[in-house]
């Protein structure tokens, strides 16, 4: 740790890592008189002494009209401000994003200390500066990387023409029967000891888990039951998944759904010419999304592999802000479904610290990522054109569901955010073009897994019931708006 002393502030600074400074600011007596002088004046301005005009007052009847945490509040405000540039500039540091700033010690003078004593005018801060990241970029041709072999089976493809006749099937509710295979219902589950009025969902019966189909069989709409169920792992609500509940179970309504034949009659309803038409255009479709599956863990292969082998600094408060935001994304996202932090933690078998450490993990990586993307985009001069905004921010209106009529209003509330989101998205698109046009790509043979890429070096600091729900945010990806 080295220290400065100027004429206004002393300063006292530790390197975190290569890209996070920690200054240490003291600040002169006679800044911290002037920042009160200033908070009582400004602060004086606003309010009325009966017999005097505004801002006229003598400065001890205006100050005892003040309430003294505002005063304190807004001096601690004015010379804060007032070191925050100087100590930057003393220090020669020039930061990326903005500091955090935290007050250690703040004391107007005249306070009693602990001590013994009075304490004189002090302010003490201090800085956590985030500086720009340092790379050192491996070679980025000829990374290797394995693709899945893309198969699709009979199976696949029957059972995605059922969901079309499904689909196009007509409904009518049952009241004359239990619930039989393929129905549609609206059940009630509430677990044992549970507050409230239970969870409604919307299941398909014979589609959902094996306890509750079996138990759903035969179940007439009104009817009750209790049941102990072995809830999966991908169960929609967090707190159930992998977990076993008893549970009661409460049908409140059946619906038939009968299916349309399958024949060339069928398939014309989709402007196909007949059914083995239609299985190989479904085929097609499966292929594609796949294809797309395979594409996207080529690339994250190609980023890992390549973060693996390059060294990357970024600054601590870069991925520590991007760990808070996602945790209150998740939050919100869970909140929506009736679920909090602690029970999704609970149902993936963590603790809380578990899970911190393993967010903070993946905030860490894919803002590295996102600093590696942009040092091959600016290295190469690539240009994002006007084609790959359209492109980019037709996908997101897809991936957000956003109905033609509402894309002005989506617009402008997230405008900044899919500004940034578009951006980041076309620079990512273009580098991991680049970095698959000189890759050694193998093909995996089914079932055989990809080798793990090579560890990132480490270079961390110290230390349903069926309402159409409204349009989301974008998606957060690994913006480099994240690192600011």
């Amino acid at each position: 740790m080295s220290t400065a002393v100027t004429s206004d502030l002393t300063i006292k600074r530790e390197d975190l890592n290569p890209c996070t400074v920690k200054l240490l600011v003291s600040c002169p007596t006679d800044a911290v008189t002037a920042g009160f002088d200033k908070a009582i004046r400004d602060l004086g301005k606003r309010i009325s002494i009966p017999g005097f005009r505004k801002g006229m007052a003598p400065r001890k009847m205006v100050e005892e009209a003040l309430n003294p945490q505002a005063v304190y509040e807004t001096a601690a405000e004015n010379i804060v401000r007032k070191a925050f540039d100087k100590a930057l500039e003393q220090s020669e540091l020039k930061p990326e994003g903005q500091p955090n700033v935290e007050i250690s010690k703040f004391y107007r003078g005249g306070e009693p200390l602990e001590e013994g004593g009075t304490a004189e005018p002090t302010m003490e801060f201090t800085m956590t500066v985030p500086l720009p990241p340092v790379v050192e970029l491996a070679d980025y041709k000829g990374l290797e990387a394995q693709r899945p072999e893309i198969a699709v089976s009979d199976e696949e493809i029957d059972a995605q023409i059922e969901e079309l006749r499904r689909r196009q099937g007509k409904k009518q509710e049952v009241t004359d029967r239990g619930v039989q295979e393929g129905d549609a219902a609206v059940i009630n589950l509430k677990a044992d000891g549970e507050e409230g009025d239970g969870r409604t969902f919307m299941v398909i019966a014979g589609q959902t888990f094996e306890g509750l189909d079996k138990a759903l069989i035969g179940m007439n709409t009104d009817e009750v039951k209790s049941a102990k169920l072995d809830f999966p792992e991908n169960f929609q609500h967090d707190a159930w998944k992998g977990t076993k509940q008893s549970v009661r179970i409460l049908v409140k309504s059946v619906t038939a759904i009968q299916m349309p034949e399958l024949d060339d009659a069928f398939a014309k309803g989709f402007e196909i010419e007949n059914v083995a038409e239609l299985r190989e255009r479904v085929k097609e479709g499966i292929t594609t999304a796949k294809d797309n599956m395979a594409n996207e863990m080529v690339r994250d292969q190609l980023l890992d592999n390549l973060l693996g082998a390059s060294t990357v600094h970024v600054a601590d408060n870069t991925w520590q802000s991007v760990v808070m935001r996602r945790a209150e994304e998740m939050q919100q996202e869970l909140a929506q479904r009736g679920a909090t932090l602690e029970d999704h933690v609970k149902a993936n078998g963590m603790t809380i610290e578990e899970f911190q450490r393993n967010l903070e993990g993946e905030a860490l990586v894919n803002v590295k990522r996102a600093v590696v993307i942009q040092k091959i985009f600016n290295e190469n001069d690539m240009k994002i054109t006007d084609e790959d905004v359209a492109v980019h921010f037709r996908q997101i209106l897809a991936e957000n569901n956003v109905p033609a009529n509402q894309v002005e209003d989506f617009s402008r509330q997230f405008g900044g955010q899919i500004r940034e989101e578009i951006i980041f998205r076309a620079m990512a698109t273009k580098v991991t073009a680049l970095l698959l046009e000189h890759a050694k790509i193998t093909t995996l043979k089914a079932g055989e897994a990809p080798k793990a890429a090579k560890p990132a070096k480490a270079t961390k600091a110290k230390k349903d019931d069926g309402e159409e729900a409204p349009a989301k945010k974008p998606a957060k990806g690994t913006k480099k708006s994240e690192e600011k």
